[in-house]
């Protein structure tokens, strides 16, 4: 479909503004919704609408999407820590239902919604997950699986009410642009400040934020209304990930990897942790299943349909290191320009 007027929900996020950039190029107009108390330093210098809100505060909503053809909806939080379980149901969540009713009061034509691959139900192991798995939250493992595939069944249903919407679905996010340090930003960012004396020998699949800022554009044009779309550039060990980052970075890489098994272990002392500290445990349950998922994860529906193509995962890993360490505005810079604390 062609459209002229669009607006994203999470906006300044690392999704958010990469698909902003890319709008921007395409000569779109566009409106982006930002919380009330956020800089939106990732927006500087655009030419876009900022306008506060908050998912989560229905009355919030109508003055973002007045006019709207089209709506990103990429609002949410991820999260693998205890604490932030409250928070990530009700933007994941609540926070999408509350949208897709905005969406439908205000005649937007069609609705992106921008989900997880931690949305699907997981199959066995050596088993392959595709698009046809479904959204199950009683299934879901940890809090943010379950928010996100609550937010899925709502933009689901809507679509088979008569909603025209489509759903992408991510998963590990790398790149540039990353500035309020993303699972694997914070990644990049330890090992740039070589605080990254060990690894977890387990691995992921992984897709660059700019390929799905254009799988995003591709389901809004070419999507089917209701059908999710898987998007992979491909599975990574640890090991290679932080193999492909020294070298960009000149640097040797991390030797020691501790072994699955034990980091489960030391992962179950992690609610305890936190709720004792009250601060976020770097292993919990959660990423050490995420990190030993048995199953491969299956993209050809995206390639198929959407003309999904992700650029090689080492090129991504080049591109993230480089902004990280180069751009004046990334977190690593802007922490280094304030000197030791």
């Amino acid at each position: 479909m062609d459209f002229a007027t669009v607006t994203v929900t999470g906006a300044s996020g690392h999704l958010g503004n990469v698909l902003v950039r890319e709008l921007v190029r395409r000569g779109k107009r566009v409106r982006a919704l930002a919380l009330p108390d956020d800089d939106a330093r990732s927006l500087a210098g655009l030419p876009v609408e900022i306008v506060r809100g908050d998912v989560t505060v229905p009355a919030s909503l109508p003055p973002a999407l007045r006019g709207a053809e089209v709506v990103f909806h990429l609002a949410g939080v991820v999260s693998i820590s205890t604490l932030d379980d409250d928070r990530v149901r009700a933007v994941n969540a609540e926070g999408t239902r509350n949208l897709v009713a905005a969406c439908r009061a205000a005649g937007v034509r069609r609705l992106v919604h921008t989900g997880s691959v931690h949305s699907l139900v997981e199959p066995g192991p050596g088993e392959v997950l595709d698009e046809s798995a479904g959204f199950d939250p009683s299934r879901s493992v940890g809090a943010y699986g379950r928010s996100k595939a609550e937010g899925a069944l709502a933009v689901a249903e809507a679509a088979r009410s008569g909603q025209d919407a489509v759903l992408v679905l991510p998963v590990s996010v790398i790149g540039p642009f990353d500035y309020r340090l993303s699972a694997m930003g914070e990644l990049i960012a330890l090992f740039a400040r070589r605080r990254l004396p060990a690894i977890v020998d387990g691995g992921y699949d992984f897709v660059d934020v700019r390929d799905v800022a254009v799988a995003q554009l591709s389901a809004c044009e070419r999507g089917r209304s209701g059908e999710s779309y898987l998007l992979t550039a491909g599975h990574l060990k640890v090991r290679e990930l932080l193999r492909i980052l020294a070298g960009a970075a000149g640097r040797r890489p991390p030797r020691v990897a501790i072994p699955l098994p034990v980091a489960a272990a030391i992962a179950r002392l992690a609610p305890a942790y936190e709720r004792l500290t009250g601060k976020r445990a770097l292993l919990t349950p959660y990423s050490v299943h995420t990190l030993s998922m048995p199953f491969r994860i299956d993209g050809r529906k995206a390639r198929e349909e959407l003309g999904f193509d992700p650029m090689p995962l080492e090129r991504s890993l080049a591109d993230a290191w480089r902004w990280m360490t180069a751009d004046q505005d990334s977190p690593l810079r802007r922490r280094a320009s304030r000197g030791p604390r």
